[in-house]
């Protein structure tokens, strides 16, 4: 029987270092998502598909999780706060499919703290367990290892979560969470707003300068206008905005908006693939598109993506008369799988970091054309990478004098697996050196500095 199981390993290890966290864990924390994604994993496998005159179909773990306050029998009492959290997710118009719902509700159980209790529940149900989970494939349908999962969820509720419950529209497509603004704004007839209703949402094409949504570029083309006064605005109607408008007119304007872009200028993923798809006339929203791309494609670390205490200077590169050759530790390298993006840097450079304690001497070559690491003591070259292989680049905030790469075993474009490699600098200032020669050769690294 098996006794341990790497998805409850990967779990175990979010968990650990969100109990770490001295401050509330919002959608910007670095573990959020791939908790949630892990979570999310455990809870689909194994799963049994159901048989019907189609044959067999492929089911989801919320069918089962949103039937339980239903199923009670009249002596056994259920969590009324997991009942809440099934009742929020299913009035929700946000969430429209099984994926979306089974999101929204790990993110409110996480939150509110009764993530064990669907899972408990199952775990004494023997008929609803072996009509949903097999035995063999699945952790929670495991005796011993839907134990191991039930102690790490009661870890969880340790945690303080302090997620923007609302920001839940793009869950059917996505774990991606986007930047989420509530705003208010003073009482007025006319937002000064432009909208294109695209994929049953509220596009931002275009925003007057005189309008109060203009103020501070609160509302920017690109956004998404999410709710208004408290109603989703997902899937409405052409007419429901100016209705909504009317029906509180003289009262503050209670506007929640879908950020175009991300604090450092990238644009929110499925809001790309979006503008790509709209009216070419619609110069604004290709402008947005073209400016992120250029900015992505840059041999240059744009101003935001400076450190704090950066914002105020040059972004470093080396003069013709340089070497671009450093004397680094080599710390080790770690294999994030299919997806090369900067956004895997932060947890890749955490995860090597305490797996390798030990350290070699090398010297890195930042040639024309490739990376060339070589032994300090031998001159023995160990690992080299074309410029063509490496995706992304990057450091954290916390690890300054720390710089990473990832690279695909081919061509980045066109791989299918990806490690990330990671040196430390004799300073943080060199590490952004390195950083900025390194962008200099290739160009099309996304930066995470």
């Amino acid at each position: 029987m098996s006794v341990s199981d790497p998805l409850l390993k990967k779990l175990k290890g979010f968990i650990y270092e969100l109990r770490t966290e001295t401050r509330p864990v919002r959608d910007d924390n670095t573990y959020i998502q791939p908790l949630c994604e892990t979570i999310e994993e455990i809870l689909r496998k194994g799963l049994k598909k159901s048989t019907s005159l189609f044959g067999l179909t492929k089911r989801d773990y919320w069918t089962w999780i949103e039937s339980i306050p239903d199923s009670v029998n009249g002596n056994e009492r259920i969590n009324p706060i997991f009942s809440m959290a099934v009742t929020t997710v299913k009035a929700s118009g946000k969430a429209q499919t099984s994926q979306g719902k089974g999101r929204m509700f790990i993110r409110i159980a996480l939150q509110k703290k009764v993530l064990p209790v669907p899972v408990e529940h199952i775990l004494k149900n023997t008929k609803l367990i072996g009509q949903w989970y097999d035995p063999v494939e699945s952790i929670i349908g495991d005796d011993i290892l839907s134990e191991i999962l039930m102690s790490l969820l009661f870890e969880a509720t340790e945690i303080n979560f302090k997620l923007m419950l609302k920001n839940s529209s793009f869950l059917d497509e996505t774990w991606y969470i986007p930047r989420y603004r509530p705003y208010e704004f003073v009482p007025c007839r006319d937002l000064g707003i432009h909208l294109q209703y695209v994929c049953g949402r509220a596009l931002v094409v275009a925003v007057n300068d005189s309008g109060v949504a203009a103020e501070d570029s609160k509302v920017e083309p690109g956004d998404i206008l999410d709710e208004l006064y408290g109603d989703s605005l997902k899937g409405a109607r052409k007419g429901k905005i100016p209705s909504l408008l009317k029906q509180n007119q003289g009262w503050p304007v209670y506007l929640s908006v879908i950020k175009c872009k991300y604090q450092d200028g990238r644009i929110y993923p499925p809001i790309a693939d979006i503008l790509r798809q709209m009216n070419k006339d619609l110069v604004s929203l290709h402008q947005i598109v073209e400016q992120a791309e250029k900015l992505e494609s840059s041999g240059r670390v744009p101003p935001h993506a400076l450190l704090p205490r950066d914002d105020n200077e040059e972004v470093p590169v080396p003069s013709p008369d340089e070497k671009a050759v450093y004397k680094v530790k080599y710390i080790g390298k770690t294999n994030v799988g299919n997806n090369g993006s900067m956004s895997q840097i932060e947890g890749a450079v955490e995860t090597i970091v305490k797996e390798n304690p030990d350290v070699t001497p090398v010297t890195i070559q930042l040639a024309e054309t490739e990376i060339i690491s070589t032994l300090a003591n031998t001159e023995e070259v160990f690992q080299r990478h074309s410029y063509t292989e490496i995706s992304s680049c990057g450091r954290r905030i916390d690890y300054v004098s720390y710089f990473a790469y990832i690279a695909g075993d081919t061509t980045c474009t066109i791989s299918k697996q990806f490690v990330c490699y990671l040196f430390q600098a004799n300073s943080d200032s060199e590490a952004k050196l390195i950083l900025c020669s390194i962008a200099q050769g290739f160009g099309r690294t996304h930066w995470f500095v």
